[in-house]
């Protein structure tokens, strides 16, 4: 089985996919917003932006 170059970058996006998603349900939830259209996007992609920059990082300190 080859070895996945990008292991930390692709367990940080799977991450950050769901914990983003589940805090920006919760950030609607206490704000009091009716609709979770935007919540949820927003959270997902921000979630997903931090797990690819931690999960570079970590990438390419382990290459060095």
């Amino acid at each position: 089985m080859k070895k996945d170059k990008n292991r930390y970058l692709t367990l940080g996006i799977s991450l950050g996919l769901s914990f983003g998603t589940c805090l920006g349900i919760i950030a609607d939830l206490i704000i009091n917003r009716d609709n979770f259209i935007f919540g949820i996007p927003i959270g997902a992609g921000l979630g997903m932006l931090v797990g690819m920059m931690i999960g570079s990082i970590l990438d390419s300190q382990s290459k060095k």
